[in-house]
């Protein structure tokens, strides 16, 4: 991240006041213009709940973490990996009249959105619909957290961290990441999420065309007696579920507002493209996971979340075992806003491997 800071301004969109902060001001007009257009949009479709919108457009987010997080109210919604992704919003669930949305520009570059527009206005609309999203079913799941324990044959393959984060990501947190894809195409802005998924799949699908080498790189490891075939297996299914499962976060939405088209086509290429590749086990998991999330009501207790979150980690514990691995997911109480001990520090290490490579940035 540059030093200095080359852009500000502030303008009007409506009755919201925008304001731009970037170390750059080369190809930055671009996101203004998607920006003011997801403003006014998301105001005209009603429920726009923003005074100010602050918009920080950086090269890098790593210097700004800790800066972010200590800055922040213990009430405020932000993401614990803000350096790794694309776009985050950082916003208090309290009081809603002012957020900031932090732009990686570095990481925009490296997944191909940054000079696309429709792309930009997808992830722009994604961000914005997260406040859109506090309601009863999203505050009850935010105080679940997830507690992973492996059975000794399973700790061998180190894989704890990567399922930590698998199960907070599809089963904690997806009730919030499931709303804020439907509010953004509730108001309007269907087209250009169906586009960014749509480069989605096309970045998967040269994901899975490495896939054989890494099947016969496991396969030596068998023969050289460094891991059984039982290991191998189950090395691969918790990489395709890594790898692929969040797409039923796109895909679910569609189908909740009555996007068939646009879910059907999704799917069509997404089966064609991807899950024909992976474990079958996965493609399984990935149905099953899709059809949950139609079932979400925004108006969930705090009972009814529990059991929903602990129906989807039943779905995902059950196939893992499918490829032996014998896990244990326990739905917790979080303690003042905190992650369980045990969760954080997991989640430290697997983000200090960069075992998580999700897709899109959200908060």
């Amino acid at each position: 991240m540059s030093s200095a800071i080359e852009h500000f301004s502030r303008c009007r969109v409506d009755d919201t006041t925008l304001q731009v902060i970037a170390d750059t001001r080369r190809d930055l007009d671009r996101l203004i213009k998607e920006e003011r257009s997801v403003i006014r949009d998301y105001a005209r479709f009603g429920n726009w709940p923003h005074k100010r919108v602050n918009l920080f457009v950086l090269d890098d987010l790593k210097p700004l973490v800790s800066q972010i997080k200590s800055a922040t109210a213990a009430s405020s919604v932000v993401a614990d990996d803000i350096d790794h992704r694309p776009m985050v919003n950082v916003y208090d669930a309290a009081d809603l009249a002012e957020c900031a949305v932090f732009v990686n520009r570095s990481a925009l570059k490296r997944d191909g959105v940054w000079s696309n527009d429709l792309a930009l206005r997808a992830m722009l609309a994604h961000e914005h619909g997260h406040p859109l999203t506090e309601n009863e079913t999203v505050h009850a799941a935010r105080a679940l957290a997830v507690e992973v324990e492996l059975h000794p044959q399973a700790s061998k393959t180190k894989i704890g961290p990567i399922l930590l984060l698998l199960a907070d990501r599809l089963c904690i947190h997806a009730p919030q990441e499931v709303f804020a894809n439907e509010i953004a195409i509730k108001a309007g802005f269907a087209d250009a999420l169906f586009h960014l998924d749509n480069g989605v799949i096309d970045k998967a699908r040269q994901g899975v065309a490495r896939r054989p080498s890494l099947v016969k790189s496991l396969e030596q490891q068998v023969l050289e007696r460094k891991l059984s075939a039982d290991q191998v297996a189950a090395l691969l299914l918790v990489g395709d579920l890594q790898a692929h499962l969040a797409f039923a976060l796109e895909t679910a939405p569609f189908r909740r507002v009555g996007r068939r088209q646009h879910a059907d086509a999704l799917e069509a290429a997404w089966n064609e493209s991807v899950l024909v590749h992976v474990d079958p086990v996965a493609r399984a998991l990935y149905g099953k996971l899709r059809d949950h999330y139609l079932e979400l009501r925004d108006d969930l207790t705090a009972a009814e979340i529990e059991d929903w979150c602990s129906m989807a980690l039943g779905f995902l514990g059950k196939a893992l075992q499918e490829r032996h691995l014998e896990v244990e997911f326990t739905l917790v109480r979080r303690n003042c806003g905190k992650a369980p001990r045990s969760q954080a520090r997991m989640a430290r290490s697997a983000r200090a491997h960069g075992s998580m490579d999700q897709h899109r940035g959200s908060s």
